[in-house]
Protein backbone atom coordinates (compact mmCIF):
# COMPACT_ATOMS: atom_id res chain seq x y z
CA UNK A 1 0.00 0.00 0.00
CA UNK A 2 1.52 3.34 -1.06
CA UNK A 3 1.64 6.46 1.08
CA UNK A 4 -1.02 8.43 -0.81
CA UNK A 5 -3.68 5.72 -0.48
CA UNK A 6 -2.94 5.16 3.21
CA UNK A 7 -3.03 8.92 3.82
CA UNK A 8 -6.43 9.22 2.12
CA UNK A 9 -7.82 6.38 4.29
CA UNK A 10 -6.43 8.18 7.35
CA UNK A 11 -8.02 11.45 6.17
CA UNK A 12 -11.46 9.84 5.93
CA UNK A 13 -11.14 8.45 9.48
CA UNK A 14 -9.75 11.74 10.78
CA UNK A 15 -12.70 13.60 9.21
CA UNK A 16 -15.10 11.79 11.55
CA UNK A 17 -12.85 12.54 14.52
CA UNK A 18 -12.65 16.20 13.53
CA UNK A 19 -16.44 16.40 13.24
CA UNK A 20 -16.84 15.09 16.78
CA UNK A 21 -14.21 17.29 18.48
CA UNK A 22 -15.30 20.25 16.36
CA UNK A 23 -18.97 20.20 17.30
CA UNK A 24 -18.04 19.63 20.95
CA UNK A 25 -16.13 22.92 21.02
CA UNK A 26 -18.48 24.87 18.77
CA UNK A 27 -21.66 23.76 20.55
CA UNK A 28 -21.30 26.70 22.95
CA UNK A 29 -22.02 29.04 20.01
CA UNK A 30 -25.62 27.96 19.64
CA UNK A 31 -26.46 26.32 22.99
CA UNK A 32 -25.31 29.02 25.42
CA UNK A 33 -28.38 31.28 25.31
CA UNK A 34 -30.98 28.51 25.43
CA UNK A 35 -29.29 26.53 28.20
CA UNK A 36 -28.33 29.65 30.18
CA UNK A 37 -31.93 30.88 30.27
CA UNK A 38 -33.41 27.39 30.74
CA UNK A 39 -35.84 28.11 27.92
CA UNK A 40 -36.72 24.40 27.81
CA UNK A 41 -35.45 21.02 28.92
CA UNK A 42 -31.93 20.20 27.74
CA UNK A 43 -33.18 17.39 25.48
CA UNK A 44 -35.59 19.80 23.78
CA UNK A 45 -32.83 22.37 23.27
CA UNK A 46 -30.48 19.73 21.84
CA UNK A 47 -33.25 18.44 19.55
CA UNK A 48 -33.89 21.95 18.20
CA UNK A 49 -30.15 22.41 17.64
CA UNK A 50 -29.95 18.99 15.98
CA UNK A 51 -32.60 19.98 13.43
CA UNK A 52 -30.59 23.11 12.64
CA UNK A 53 -27.37 21.11 12.28
CA UNK A 54 -28.86 18.54 9.90
CA UNK A 55 -30.56 21.18 7.73
CA UNK A 56 -27.43 23.34 7.74
CA UNK A 57 -25.15 20.46 6.80
CA UNK A 58 -27.27 19.61 3.75
CA UNK A 59 -27.27 23.30 2.76
CA UNK A 60 -23.47 23.38 2.82
CA UNK A 61 -22.07 23.36 -0.70
CA UNK A 62 -18.91 21.61 0.46
CA UNK A 63 -16.69 23.46 -1.99
CA UNK A 64 -14.43 24.37 0.93
CA UNK A 65 -12.75 27.42 -0.56
CA UNK A 66 -10.53 28.14 2.44
CA UNK A 67 -9.30 24.55 2.70
CA UNK A 68 -8.51 24.27 -1.00
CA UNK A 69 -7.15 27.58 -2.13
CA UNK A 70 -8.02 30.31 0.36
CA UNK A 71 -4.75 30.24 2.30
CA UNK A 72 -2.18 28.86 -0.16
CA UNK A 73 -1.83 28.19 -3.87
CA UNK A 74 -2.23 24.39 -4.37
CA UNK A 75 -0.75 24.57 -7.89
CA UNK A 76 2.68 25.11 -6.31
CA UNK A 77 2.69 21.54 -4.92
CA UNK A 78 2.39 18.10 -6.48
CA UNK A 79 -0.29 15.58 -5.45
CA UNK A 80 1.75 13.89 -2.72
CA UNK A 81 2.76 17.20 -1.16
CA UNK A 82 -0.85 18.46 -1.13
CA UNK A 83 -2.00 15.23 0.55
CA UNK A 84 0.76 15.61 3.16
CA UNK A 85 -0.38 19.18 3.90
CA UNK A 86 -4.03 18.21 4.34
CA UNK A 87 -3.18 15.14 6.43
CA UNK A 88 -0.99 17.22 8.74
CA UNK A 89 -3.78 19.79 9.15
CA UNK A 90 -6.36 17.10 10.00
CA UNK A 91 -4.05 15.54 12.62
CA UNK A 92 -3.17 18.89 14.21
CA UNK A 93 -6.81 20.01 14.23
CA UNK A 94 -8.11 17.01 16.17
CA UNK A 95 -5.39 17.27 18.82
CA UNK A 96 -5.78 21.05 19.19
CA UNK A 97 -9.58 21.15 19.43
CA UNK A 98 -9.73 18.18 21.79
CA UNK A 99 -7.12 19.82 24.02
CA UNK A 100 -9.18 23.02 24.30
CA UNK A 101 -12.42 21.13 24.92
CA UNK A 102 -10.77 19.08 27.68
CA UNK A 103 -10.05 22.28 29.62
CA UNK A 104 -13.43 23.81 28.75
CA UNK A 105 -11.99 26.60 26.60
CA UNK A 106 -14.05 27.70 23.59
CA UNK A 107 -11.96 28.46 20.52
CA UNK A 108 -12.49 29.10 16.84
CA UNK A 109 -12.45 26.15 14.47
CA UNK A 110 -12.04 28.65 11.64
CA UNK A 111 -8.91 30.15 13.18
CA UNK A 112 -7.47 26.72 13.93
CA UNK A 113 -7.87 25.42 10.37
CA UNK A 114 -6.70 28.69 8.78
CA UNK A 115 -3.47 28.80 10.78
CA UNK A 116 -2.91 25.05 10.42
CA UNK A 117 -3.13 25.43 6.65
CA UNK A 118 -0.79 28.41 6.89
CA UNK A 119 1.77 26.52 8.98
CA UNK A 120 1.54 23.30 6.96
CA UNK A 121 1.83 25.01 3.56
CA UNK A 122 4.70 27.20 4.75
CA UNK A 123 6.61 24.23 6.19
CA UNK A 124 6.12 22.16 3.04
CA UNK A 125 7.21 25.06 0.82
CA UNK A 126 10.26 25.57 3.03
CA UNK A 127 11.27 21.92 2.68
CA UNK A 128 10.68 22.09 -1.06
CA UNK A 129 12.46 25.36 -1.85
CA UNK A 130 14.92 25.65 1.03
CA UNK A 131 14.24 29.39 1.11
CA UNK A 132 11.86 31.21 3.45
CA UNK A 133 11.48 34.03 0.92
CA UNK A 134 10.34 31.63 -1.79
CA UNK A 135 8.16 29.74 0.68
CA UNK A 136 6.21 32.92 1.48
CA UNK A 137 5.23 33.18 -2.19
CA UNK A 138 3.07 30.07 -1.74
CA UNK A 139 0.82 31.85 0.75
CA UNK A 140 -2.24 33.70 -0.51
CA UNK A 141 -1.37 36.86 1.42
CA UNK A 142 -4.44 38.89 0.46
CA UNK A 143 -6.91 36.19 1.47
CA UNK A 144 -5.06 35.24 4.67
CA UNK A 145 -4.67 38.87 5.79
CA UNK A 146 -8.35 39.61 5.14
CA UNK A 147 -9.44 36.60 7.18
CA UNK A 148 -7.16 37.43 10.13
CA UNK A 149 -8.08 41.15 10.18
CA UNK A 150 -11.79 40.38 9.97
CA UNK A 151 -11.58 37.96 12.88
CA UNK A 152 -9.70 40.43 15.11
CA UNK A 153 -12.08 43.32 14.37
CA UNK A 154 -15.15 41.15 14.99
CA UNK A 155 -14.12 40.67 18.64
CA UNK A 156 -14.38 44.36 19.55
CA UNK A 157 -17.46 44.99 17.41
CA UNK A 158 -19.35 42.02 18.88
CA UNK A 159 -18.57 43.02 22.48
CA UNK A 160 -19.61 46.64 21.90
CA UNK A 161 -22.81 45.67 20.07
CA UNK A 162 -23.83 43.25 22.82
CA UNK A 163 -23.13 45.85 25.50
CA UNK A 164 -25.13 48.63 23.82
CA UNK A 165 -28.16 46.57 22.75
CA UNK A 166 -28.46 44.87 26.15
CA UNK A 167 -28.18 48.22 27.95
CA UNK A 168 -31.00 49.66 25.84
CA UNK A 169 -33.12 46.52 26.20
CA UNK A 170 -32.76 46.46 29.98
CA UNK A 171 -33.41 50.19 30.15
CA UNK A 172 -36.72 49.65 28.35
CA UNK A 173 -37.95 46.44 29.97
CA UNK A 174 -36.01 46.25 33.31
CA UNK A 175 -35.66 42.91 35.12
CA UNK A 176 -39.39 42.95 35.86
CA UNK A 177 -40.05 42.77 32.15
CA UNK A 178 -43.15 40.58 31.84
CA UNK A 179 -45.82 43.28 32.20
CA UNK A 180 -43.90 45.82 30.10
CA UNK A 181 -43.27 43.21 27.45
CA UNK A 182 -47.01 42.65 27.05
CA UNK A 183 -47.35 46.29 25.93
CA UNK A 184 -44.21 46.91 23.87
CA UNK A 185 -42.71 43.48 23.35
CA UNK A 186 -44.19 43.03 19.88
CA UNK A 187 -41.91 45.75 18.47
CA UNK A 188 -38.86 44.29 20.15
CA UNK A 189 -39.83 40.77 19.00
CA UNK A 190 -40.25 42.05 15.45
CA UNK A 191 -36.67 43.35 15.47
CA UNK A 192 -35.34 40.11 16.97
CA UNK A 193 -37.15 37.78 14.57
CA UNK A 194 -36.23 39.95 11.57
CA UNK A 195 -32.53 39.79 12.44
CA UNK A 196 -32.73 36.00 12.92
CA UNK A 197 -34.57 35.35 9.64
CA UNK A 198 -32.19 37.61 7.73
CA UNK A 199 -29.35 35.75 9.41
CA UNK A 200 -30.75 32.41 8.20
CA UNK A 201 -30.95 33.73 4.63
CA UNK A 202 -27.53 35.40 4.62
CA UNK A 203 -25.52 32.85 6.58
CA UNK A 204 -27.34 29.60 7.23
CA UNK A 205 -28.85 29.03 3.80
CA UNK A 206 -26.41 30.90 1.58
CA UNK A 207 -25.18 27.62 0.05
CA UNK A 208 -28.65 26.11 -0.44
CA UNK A 209 -29.57 25.15 -4.01
CA UNK A 210 -32.46 27.63 -4.07
CA UNK A 211 -30.07 30.48 -3.19
CA UNK A 212 -28.99 31.16 -6.76
CA UNK A 213 -26.72 34.12 -7.58
CA UNK A 214 -29.80 35.96 -8.88
CA UNK A 215 -31.69 35.50 -5.59
CA UNK A 216 -28.61 36.58 -3.61
CA UNK A 217 -28.37 39.73 -5.74
CA UNK A 218 -32.06 40.48 -5.16
CA UNK A 219 -31.62 40.08 -1.39
CA UNK A 220 -28.49 42.24 -1.40
CA UNK A 221 -30.03 44.97 -3.57
CA UNK A 222 -33.34 45.10 -1.69
CA UNK A 223 -32.04 44.27 1.79
CA UNK A 224 -33.58 47.34 3.47
CA UNK A 225 -36.97 46.71 1.86
CA UNK A 226 -36.88 43.03 2.87
CA UNK A 227 -35.87 43.94 6.42
CA UNK A 228 -38.69 46.50 6.69
CA UNK A 229 -41.28 44.04 5.37
CA UNK A 230 -40.04 41.33 7.75
CA UNK A 231 -40.18 43.75 10.68
CA UNK A 232 -43.81 44.70 9.98
CA UNK A 233 -44.82 41.07 9.44
CA UNK A 234 -43.09 39.66 12.52
CA UNK A 235 -44.22 42.55 14.72
CA UNK A 236 -47.81 41.78 13.73
CA UNK A 237 -47.39 38.05 14.39
CA UNK A 238 -45.70 38.81 17.73
CA UNK A 239 -48.55 41.11 18.77
CA UNK A 240 -51.09 38.36 18.10
CA UNK A 241 -49.04 35.78 20.00
CA UNK A 242 -48.45 38.08 22.98
CA UNK A 243 -52.16 38.91 23.17
CA UNK A 244 -52.81 35.15 23.09
CA UNK A 245 -50.51 34.84 26.13
CA UNK A 246 -47.85 32.91 24.23
CA UNK A 247 -44.31 33.41 25.56
CA UNK A 248 -42.80 34.88 22.40
CA UNK A 249 -39.36 35.15 24.03
CA UNK A 250 -39.11 31.37 24.28
CA UNK A 251 -39.96 31.09 20.59
CA UNK A 252 -37.30 33.68 19.73
CA UNK A 253 -34.62 31.86 21.74
CA UNK A 254 -35.46 28.47 20.21
CA UNK A 255 -35.55 29.90 16.67
CA UNK A 256 -32.25 31.65 17.36
CA UNK A 257 -30.72 28.41 18.64
CA UNK A 258 -31.82 26.53 15.52
CA UNK A 259 -30.62 29.30 13.18
CA UNK A 260 -27.17 29.54 14.78
CA UNK A 261 -26.86 25.73 14.71
CA UNK A 262 -27.88 25.77 11.06
CA UNK A 263 -25.32 28.43 10.18
CA UNK A 264 -22.66 26.59 12.17
CA UNK A 265 -23.27 23.35 10.25
CA UNK A 266 -23.61 25.08 6.90
CA UNK A 267 -20.38 27.03 7.18
CA UNK A 268 -18.12 25.53 9.84
CA UNK A 269 -18.57 22.08 8.33
CA UNK A 270 -15.73 23.11 6.01
CA UNK A 271 -13.43 23.41 9.01
CA UNK A 272 -14.03 19.79 10.02
CA UNK A 273 -14.16 17.85 6.74
CA UNK A 274 -12.76 20.41 4.31
CA UNK A 275 -9.14 19.28 4.43
CA UNK A 276 -10.13 15.60 4.24
CA UNK A 277 -12.34 16.18 1.19
CA UNK A 278 -9.62 18.28 -0.42
CA UNK A 279 -7.10 15.49 0.23
CA UNK A 280 -9.37 12.87 -1.35
CA UNK A 281 -9.96 15.14 -4.36
CA UNK A 282 -6.20 15.63 -4.74
CA UNK A 283 -5.69 11.84 -4.65
CA UNK A 284 -8.34 11.42 -7.37
CA UNK A 285 -6.50 13.94 -9.53
CA UNK A 286 -9.11 16.71 -9.36
CA UNK A 287 -8.20 20.32 -10.07
CA UNK A 288 -8.28 21.98 -6.64
CA UNK A 289 -8.55 25.44 -8.18
CA UNK A 290 -11.89 24.53 -9.75
CA UNK A 291 -15.37 23.94 -8.33
CA UNK A 292 -15.62 20.59 -6.52
CA UNK A 293 -18.99 20.19 -4.78
CA UNK A 294 -19.32 17.45 -2.17
CA UNK A 295 -21.99 14.71 -2.56
CA UNK A 296 -25.13 15.37 -0.51
CA UNK A 297 -24.91 12.02 1.27
CA UNK A 298 -21.47 12.96 2.63
CA UNK A 299 -22.82 16.24 4.00
CA UNK A 300 -25.85 14.50 5.54
CA UNK A 301 -23.61 11.86 7.15
CA UNK A 302 -21.45 14.66 8.56
CA UNK A 303 -24.55 16.33 10.01
CA UNK A 304 -25.73 13.11 11.65
CA UNK A 305 -22.24 12.52 13.10
CA UNK A 306 -22.21 15.99 14.66
CA UNK A 307 -25.72 15.46 16.05
CA UNK A 308 -24.64 12.20 17.69
CA UNK A 309 -21.63 13.93 19.27
CA UNK A 310 -23.82 16.78 20.50
CA UNK A 311 -26.12 14.44 22.43
CA UNK A 312 -23.43 12.14 23.85
CA UNK A 313 -20.42 14.36 24.64
CA UNK A 314 -19.70 15.46 28.20
CA UNK A 315 -16.97 17.84 27.00
CA UNK A 316 -19.59 19.97 25.23
CA UNK A 317 -21.16 20.59 28.65
CA UNK A 318 -17.77 21.65 30.03
CA UNK A 319 -17.17 24.21 27.26
CA UNK A 320 -20.71 25.56 27.63
CA UNK A 321 -20.28 25.78 31.40
CA UNK A 322 -17.20 28.01 30.99
CA UNK A 323 -19.11 30.69 29.10
CA UNK A 324 -22.21 30.44 31.30
CA UNK A 325 -20.19 30.88 34.50
CA UNK A 326 -18.52 34.00 33.10
CA UNK A 327 -21.86 35.51 32.03
CA UNK A 328 -24.09 34.30 34.87
CA UNK A 329 -26.23 36.73 36.83
CA UNK A 330 -26.88 34.24 39.60
CA UNK A 331 -25.18 34.57 42.97
CA UNK A 332 -22.89 31.84 44.21
CA UNK A 333 -21.63 30.76 40.79
CA UNK A 334 -18.11 29.48 41.26
CA UNK A 335 -15.36 30.66 38.94
CA UNK A 336 -12.16 28.67 38.62
CA UNK A 337 -10.26 31.73 37.42
CA UNK A 338 -7.90 33.27 39.96
CA UNK A 339 -7.74 37.00 40.54
CA UNK A 340 -4.48 38.57 39.41
CA UNK A 341 -2.97 41.73 40.80
CA UNK A 342 -2.94 43.61 37.51
CA UNK A 343 -6.52 42.51 36.76
CA UNK A 344 -7.75 43.86 40.11
CA UNK A 345 -5.99 47.15 39.36
CA UNK A 346 -7.51 47.23 35.89
CA UNK A 347 -10.99 46.66 37.33
CA UNK A 348 -10.38 49.49 39.82
CA UNK A 349 -9.33 51.77 36.97
CA UNK A 350 -12.43 50.95 34.91
CA UNK A 351 -14.62 51.43 38.01
CA UNK A 352 -13.01 54.83 38.65
CA UNK A 353 -13.64 55.93 35.05
CA UNK A 354 -17.22 54.64 35.21
CA UNK A 355 -17.90 56.41 38.52
CA UNK A 356 -16.42 59.63 37.11
CA UNK A 357 -18.64 59.34 34.05
CA UNK A 358 -21.71 58.82 36.25
CA UNK A 359 -21.09 62.15 37.98
CA UNK A 360 -21.62 63.94 34.67
CA UNK A 361 -25.14 62.50 34.40
CA UNK A 362 -27.82 64.51 36.27
CA UNK A 363 -28.82 62.99 39.62
CA UNK A 364 -32.45 62.33 38.67
CA UNK A 365 -31.46 60.66 35.41
CA UNK A 366 -28.87 58.57 37.26
CA UNK A 367 -31.43 57.48 39.85
CA UNK A 368 -33.94 56.59 37.13
CA UNK A 369 -31.39 54.50 35.25
CA UNK A 370 -30.34 52.79 38.49
CA UNK A 371 -33.98 51.92 39.23
CA UNK A 372 -34.22 50.07 35.91
CA UNK A 373 -31.52 47.66 37.08
CA UNK A 374 -33.23 46.63 40.32
CA UNK A 375 -33.52 42.87 40.24
CA UNK A 376 -36.87 41.26 40.95
CA UNK A 377 -37.52 37.93 42.61
CA UNK A 378 -38.63 35.17 40.26
CA UNK A 379 -37.62 37.23 37.20
CA UNK A 380 -35.70 34.21 35.90
CA UNK A 381 -36.33 30.49 35.78
CA UNK A 382 -35.04 28.60 38.81
CA UNK A 383 -31.42 27.58 38.22
CA UNK A 384 -31.01 29.75 35.12
CA UNK A 385 -27.98 31.99 34.61
CA UNK A 386 -29.89 34.89 33.03
CA UNK A 387 -33.37 35.78 31.82
CA UNK A 388 -34.99 35.42 28.40
CA UNK A 389 -34.40 39.08 27.52
CA UNK A 390 -30.63 38.64 27.67
CA UNK A 391 -30.81 35.23 25.98
CA UNK A 392 -32.69 36.69 23.01
CA UNK A 393 -30.34 39.69 22.84
CA UNK A 394 -27.37 37.30 22.71
CA UNK A 395 -28.86 35.52 19.72
CA UNK A 396 -30.24 38.62 17.99
CA UNK A 397 -27.00 40.62 18.18
CA UNK A 398 -24.78 37.68 17.21
CA UNK A 399 -27.05 36.99 14.24
CA UNK A 400 -27.04 40.65 13.20
CA UNK A 401 -23.24 41.01 13.40
CA UNK A 402 -22.61 37.77 11.50
CA UNK A 403 -25.28 38.58 8.87
CA UNK A 404 -23.86 42.04 8.23
CA UNK A 405 -20.32 40.68 7.90
CA UNK A 406 -21.54 37.97 5.52
CA UNK A 407 -23.46 40.46 3.35
CA UNK A 408 -20.29 42.55 3.08
CA UNK A 409 -18.19 39.40 2.47
CA UNK A 410 -16.13 40.06 5.60
CA UNK A 411 -14.66 36.95 7.29
CA UNK A 412 -15.14 36.43 11.02
CA UNK A 413 -15.26 33.74 13.67
CA UNK A 414 -18.74 32.76 14.87
CA UNK A 415 -17.18 31.53 18.14
CA UNK A 416 -15.51 34.85 18.86
CA UNK A 417 -18.66 36.81 17.97
CA UNK A 418 -21.07 34.75 20.10
CA UNK A 419 -18.67 34.68 23.06
CA UNK A 420 -17.95 38.41 23.01
CA UNK A 421 -21.63 39.28 22.55
CA UNK A 422 -22.40 37.16 25.63
CA UNK A 423 -19.69 38.95 27.61
CA UNK A 424 -20.94 42.36 26.46
CA UNK A 425 -24.53 41.62 27.48
CA UNK A 426 -23.32 40.27 30.84
CA UNK A 427 -21.41 43.49 31.55
CA UNK A 428 -24.38 45.64 30.53
CA UNK A 429 -26.67 43.60 32.77
CA UNK A 430 -24.49 44.17 35.84
CA UNK A 431 -23.44 40.52 36.07
CA UNK A 432 -19.81 41.53 36.67
CA UNK A 433 -20.14 43.01 40.13
CA UNK A 434 -17.22 44.23 42.23
CA UNK A 435 -16.94 40.95 44.16
CA UNK A 436 -16.74 38.70 41.09
CA UNK A 437 -15.58 41.19 38.43
CA UNK A 438 -11.83 40.51 38.72
CA UNK A 439 -12.18 36.72 38.57
CA UNK A 440 -14.56 36.89 35.62
CA UNK A 441 -12.31 39.33 33.78
CA UNK A 442 -9.46 36.90 34.41
CA UNK A 443 -11.59 34.18 32.85
CA UNK A 444 -12.40 36.27 29.78
CA UNK A 445 -8.74 37.19 29.31
CA UNK A 446 -7.80 33.51 29.69
CA UNK A 447 -10.24 32.59 26.91
CA UNK A 448 -9.04 35.42 24.65
CA UNK A 449 -5.38 34.55 25.25
CA UNK A 450 -6.34 30.99 24.37
CA UNK A 451 -7.56 32.30 21.02
CA UNK A 452 -4.14 33.76 20.27
CA UNK A 453 -2.67 30.49 21.51
CA UNK A 454 -4.84 28.66 18.99
CA UNK A 455 -3.16 30.46 16.11
CA UNK A 456 0.36 29.91 17.43
CA UNK A 457 -0.15 26.27 18.39
CA UNK A 458 -1.91 25.55 15.08
CA UNK A 459 1.01 26.88 13.02
CA UNK A 460 3.63 25.00 15.06
CA UNK A 461 1.74 21.69 15.25
CA UNK A 462 0.86 21.63 11.56
CA UNK A 463 4.43 22.57 10.61
CA UNK A 464 5.86 19.76 12.77
CA UNK A 465 3.34 17.25 11.39
CA UNK A 466 4.19 18.20 7.79
CA UNK A 467 7.91 17.84 8.52
CA UNK A 468 7.43 14.38 10.04
CA UNK A 469 5.29 13.19 7.11
CA UNK A 470 7.65 14.71 4.52
CA UNK A 471 10.77 13.15 6.05
CA UNK A 472 9.46 9.76 7.23
CA UNK A 473 6.59 9.15 4.80
CA UNK A 474 4.43 6.13 5.66
CA UNK A 475 6.16 5.46 9.00
CA UNK A 476 5.49 9.00 10.14
CA UNK A 477 1.85 8.71 9.08
CA UNK A 478 1.35 5.57 11.18
CA UNK A 479 3.17 7.17 14.12
CA UNK A 480 1.11 10.38 14.00
CA UNK A 481 -2.14 8.45 13.64
CA UNK A 482 -1.29 6.41 16.74
CA UNK A 483 -0.34 9.64 18.53
CA UNK A 484 -3.83 11.04 17.84
CA UNK A 485 -5.39 7.91 19.37
CA UNK A 486 -3.13 8.04 22.44
CA UNK A 487 -3.63 11.78 23.06
CA UNK A 488 -7.42 11.74 22.62
CA UNK A 489 -7.58 8.82 25.07
CA UNK A 490 -5.39 10.73 27.55
CA UNK A 491 -7.53 13.85 27.14
CA UNK A 492 -10.67 11.81 27.81
CA UNK A 493 -9.24 10.47 31.07
CA UNK A 494 -7.97 13.92 32.08
CA UNK A 495 -11.39 15.47 31.45
CA UNK A 496 -13.08 12.79 33.53
CA UNK A 497 -10.61 13.39 36.37
CA UNK A 498 -11.09 17.19 36.22
CA UNK A 499 -14.87 16.77 36.24
CA UNK A 500 -14.73 14.60 39.38
CA UNK A 501 -12.48 17.12 41.16
CA UNK A 502 -14.74 20.07 40.23
CA UNK A 503 -17.83 18.17 41.37
CA UNK A 504 -16.25 17.36 44.73
CA UNK A 505 -15.09 20.95 45.25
Amino acid sequence: MNFELLAVIALVILAFGDLIVGVINDAVNFLNSAIGSKVAKRTVILSVAAVGIIIGSTFSDGIIEVARKGIFYPSFFDTTEVIIIFTAVAIADIILLDLYSTFGLPTSTTVSVVFELLGAALAMALWKTGSLTNAWEVINHASASKIILGIVLSVGIAFSAGLIVQFISRLIFTFDYKERFKRWGFIWSGVALTSLVFFILMKGAKHATFMTPEIKDIISTNSYLILSACFVFFSGISLILIKSRVNILKIIVLIGTASLAMAFAGNDLANFIGVSIAGVNAFLGADLSGSLPTPSWVLLLAGLTMTFALFTSKKAKTVTKTELNLASHEKGVKNVWKKRFFISKFVNLVTFIFDSFKKIIPTKAREWISSRWKEQKNSTEKGSHFDLIRASVNLMVAAAVISYATSKKLPLSTTYVTFMVAMGTALADGAWKRDCGPSRLAGVLAVISGWFGTALIAIIMAGIAVSILYLTNIYGLIGLFLLVIVLTTKFMKLHKKRSIIQTQS
